[in-house]
């Protein structure tokens, strides 16, 4: 039980200690805890400031105090001034005043330089506590409490007798600004010299390739691996150190502790890019210090090398792409030409098919002529026959004809079937064709001329009528037989191959040229037998 309790009053006791001594700086007069009696000031700061002092130890609020003469004149010239950086407090010890004879001594603080009492003359009422009193191995003291400013101002401590006017002791702390500094810059090519410093401050580099950077414009080579900044102050802890690092306007490396419980900070392990490191102390992470430097890339991966790859890759690409569509185009070609032979092959076979169909029917014309004993007529026939024969032989072996022939042709036929059966015909043409330069598939319009004798005047002998117009009309040509016969049903099959043949064959032509479609209409008005028109579209483009 004894010892639970003993133990619980060990911890209350660090729990509720004024400070942790061991973590502060005291900074005192000298000789002035060499006696117990000696009355002096002790002031402690965070000992996280002293790393610091090396670059900002005095205040200029120091120099100010020691040229005033109203400030000295009262004041022994044991005075401590010390500076500090963070937001803590300065906490004050007054070493030779107990219990005993605290009622003898009163102290104030005041802000300086405003001359504000912050804390007018007092009273001393507290004291060191057990923990303070174990951790510093000193006798019971006065402690005045613990007191901050901002930055840029400073406290005046001072302690005297009551009923005097002479001060006995005095402690100044000032709150000053901290700015990272770079004092140097080693990179990979002075690597040796840094590690040099790093295990032997003291000594003078033996190293024959010395660099001393810039830090203006800091340029690196693209096999530098290494960059490092010493800083102006003696930092032990690598949580005193922070920074940032952006590469190419791009945080790479967000706000955090430095790696290192050093001064200095280590970089490696560069991409080629511009870079900025930002850099503060952990005690004032307002004021930022920033560095810019480049790593210059290595030459395949400059932006020339790139852009020449780039182009190469680009070549090979559009030259990959367009053998690719060389080859797809010359097999598309090769197709459509098969597919073009094909129907060309088919027309034939459908024309060699007509040929027959139409010699066979001159020929029973000419039987007839003979049967009736009519033999000028069957001579006459046999001529106008054969000259028919020639002109279709000539142009079975041709696409298309010109429509001069195509007249020509279609005459000699009308006059040959007008012999047998006595009709009469006519042709016309539009005046705006010109019959030698527009050119139409040869003898399609033979089995519809065929059709209009056979299937409508061929009863009516003399008293029956053909008539064929040619016209254009807009883009198009048009071919229109007309007959005065009785005609025929187009829905009703037909044992003929004329008609059938001719569809077949406007259909191959379509599928060969299907830019200039060919249509095929049969119509029988009221006033006539039968109208057929052959209308070849966009044939004038």
């Amino acid at each position: 039980m004894r010892l639970f309790w003993f133990t619980f009053l060990l911890i209350s006791s660090n729990l509720f200690a004024q400070i942790n001594w061991g973590e502060y700086s005291q900074s005192f007069p000298q000789g002035a805890l060499d006696k117990p009696e000696t009355v002096a000031l002790i002031l402690t700061i965070p000992k996280t400031n002293n790393s610091f002092w090396v670059t900002q130890e005095y205040s200029p609020h120091f120099l100010a105090i020691e040229k005033d003469a109203s400030f000295t004149s009262i004041r022994t010239s044991n005075i401590v001034a010390r500076t500090t950086f963070d937001n803590s407090n300065a906490h004050f010890f007054l070493h030779g005043v107990d219990k005993n004879n605290a009622q003898d001594y009163e102290f104030r603080v005041m802000e300086y330089p405003s001359q504000q009492e912050l804390v007018p003359w007092k009273d001393i009422g507290q004291f060191t506590d057990e923990a303070v009193i174990k951790s510093s191995a000193l006798p019971q003291m006065a402690y005045l409490g613990g007191y901050k400013t901002s930055l840029g101002k400073g406290l005046i401590v001072d302690v005297r007798k009551k009923g005097a006017k002479k001060i006995v002791a005095t402690s100044i702390v000032a709150w000053e600004t901290i700015r990272p500094a770079a004092t140097g810059v080693f990179t990979s090519e002075n690597l040796d010299v840094f590690l040099q410093k790093l295990q032997y401050p003291w000594a003078r580099p033996t190293s024959k390739h010395v660099v001393n950077y810039s830090l203006d414009n800091l340029q690196l080579p693209a096999n530098n691996t290494h960059l490092i900044f010493t800083l102006n102050a003696e930092i032990y802890t690598k949580n005193q150190v922070q920074y940032q690092l952006i590469h190419n306007d791009k945080i790479v490396r967000p706000w955090s502790d430095n790696e290192y419980d050093n001064s200095f900070i280590w970089l490696k392990d560069f991409s080629p890019g511009r870079y900025k490191i930002q850099i503060c102390y952990a005690v004032q992470p307002q004021h930022v210090t920033e560095y810019a430097f480049e790593v210059a890339p290595y030459w395949y991966q400059t932006w020339w090398f790139k852009t020449v790859i780039a182009g190469i890759g680009m070549v090979v690409i559009s030259l990959g792409v367009f053998i690719y569509l060389l080859i797809r185009q010359r097999r598309r070609t090769q197709q459509e030409m098969e597919h073009k032979q094909k129907l060309q092959l088919e027309l034939k076979a459908l024309y060699a098919q007509l040929n027959p169909h139409f010699i066979f029917n001159a020929l029973s014309s000419i039987q007839g002529l003979i049967n009736h004993q009519n033999l000028k007529g069957a001579n006459d026939y046999l001529a106008d026959f054969a000259q028919l024969l020639r002109e279709t032989l000539t142009q079975s072996s041709q696409q298309e004809t010109s429509l001069f022939q195509e007249l020509q042709t279609m005459e000699t036929y009308l006059k040959l079937e007008q012999l047998r059966f006595g009709f009469r015909y006519s042709m016309e043409v539009d005046t705006q064709l010109d019959v030698y330069a527009t050119s139409l598939p040869p003898l399609l319009w033979q089995p519809l001329v065929e059709n209009s004798i056979k299937h409508g005047i061929s009863v009516l002998q003399e008293k029956g009528v053909i008539s064929v117009l040619f016209q254009q009309k807009g883009e198009a040509l048009c071919l229109t037989i007309r007959d005065n016969g009785r005609g025929f049903d187009t829905q009703i099959p037909t044992t003929g191959f004329g008609l059938k043949l001719t569809k077949e064959r406007i259909a191959l032509l379509n599928q060969l040229n299907p830019e200039q479609p060919i249509s095929l209409t049969i119509e029988t008005p009221a006033d006539l037998g039968m109208q057929v028109t052959l209308t070849f579209n966009h044939w004038f483009v």
